[in-house]
């Protein structure tokens, strides 16, 4: 992946597997507790929350960011630098968790999720090659300040990594 072009079309297809899950599991299968893991359902809201956050940044004005101080680095220097940082912080996935057990509903978790799906899409339209690069938009709790086109590629590798796990669950 070496440009937003190819990141956004990435993200569509992720985002749309994603919600072809749905037509795999019904409520019961959504709310059911592996041991020590998060429910389809708890996973989902994580991801729905993280899109949505995604969608909040990239629609952000700019007067609202800060100027990079960073090259943007590449997709693969993303997904490393992530995979290395999450081996050595195994625990901070549980700062994400639900405390309270809840119970979900397909319907309107499939529903957020394609809205958050669709505002992160939308958003990526403020955006061209340049502009990705000049402009913070979050400080992630793992990675550090991360521009635009970071955000981007996170949000792609994050987006198939949920998939990945939630079609495990959806089997």
């Amino acid at each position: 992946m070496t440009n937003l072009n190819t990141a956004q079309e990435a993200l569509a297809e992720a985002f749309s597997e994603v919600e072809a899950l749905f037509a795999k599991v019904n409520d019961t299968k959504i709310n059911f507790k592996p041991s020590e893991k998060w429910s389809f359902g708890e996973e989902m809201l994580h991801l729905i929350m993280s899109t949505n956050g995604t969608a909040l940044l990239l629609a952000s004005p700019d007067e609202r960011l800060s100027p990079s101080d960073h090259a943007s680095r590449s997709y693969d220097a993303i997904v490393d630098e992530y995979k290395t940082k999450l081996s050595l912080n195994p625990n901070i996935v549980q700062a994400f968790a639900d405390k309270a057990g809840k119970s979900y509903k397909g319907a309107e978790l499939k529903g957020s999720f394609a809205k958050a799906a669709q505002n992160t899409l939308l958003a990526l339209n403020y955006w061209d090659e340049a502009k990705a690069d000049q402009w913070m938009v979050w400080k992630h709790p793992l990675l550090g300040k991360m521009t635009a086109r970071e955000m981007v590629y996170f949000t792609v590798y994050h987006t198939r990594h949920h998939l990945a796990t939630l079609s495990i669950k959806a089997a």
